[in-house]
């Protein structure tokens, strides 16, 4: 098992995969943060019949300030309590296609320069898993994955609400890519993709 951390929580991968922190590789800090605004997802993962773009949002403890992040289409964003940490940042349906979007566009970017950076050493098995034939096979799933931690219910929506919401709103913002959009916490994830270690 190959296991990375994020935001205060240890993620284990199945072995076999192949994960990247791709926010922390050096083409992303390096070359791709010179494009203003730039936004990457925190993992990638690889394996043989998928490929897996995962944001973390580990709000426990932080639930007053990311609120009104979890109401779709920045609805909240207005609000007396947002105000305060509004600024650059979207609410979560809008933030995570942007930064699947975003991080296709840079692999697109590191591909371009075929082998002549070795800083693209790290992204030598992402690249070849988006760019090979098999990427369009219906069979190679294609994972969006929102992990959200935090204590989010309350008396008219529960959190499994709340995600639903997020989920639909992702999805209709990502129906360019043919893919599996879930929002999940450490109660809903699928372990066959990725395990919370203790």
């Amino acid at each position: 098992m190959e296991i990375k951390e994020e935001s205060g929580l240890k993620f284990g991968f199945p072995h076999g995969s192949h994960v990247i922190k791709f926010d922390d590789t050096n083409y992303y800090r390096n070359l791709f943060n010179s494009f203003p605004e730039s936004k990457g997802v925190d993992f990638i993962a690889v394996e043989k019949d998928s490929i897996s773009f995962i944001e973390v949002k580990n709000c426990l403890g932080n639930e007053a300030e990311c609120r009104w992040r979890i109401k779709p289409n920045n609805r909240n964003r207005e609000t007396t309590a947002a105000k305060v940490n509004v600024e650059g940042r979207d609410s979560l349906d809008i933030e995570v296609p942007q930064k699947v979007t975003m991080t296709l566009a840079a692999l697109v970017g590191a591909r371009s320069f075929g082998e002549t950076k070795s800083s693209l050493e790290e992204l030598k098995d992402v690249v070849e898993a988006v760019f090979s034939e098999d990427f369009i096979n219906p069979r190679k799933k294609k994972y969006i994955i929102l992990f959200l931690e935090g204590e989010f219910g309350g008396h008219t929506r529960s959190k499994k609400m709340i995600m639903s919401e997020l989920q639909k709103s992702m999805r209709a913002k990502l129906k360019w890519l043919n893919c599996k959009v879930s929002v999940v916490d450490s109660s809903t994830y699928d372990k066959k993709v990725f395990q919370i270690i203790a």
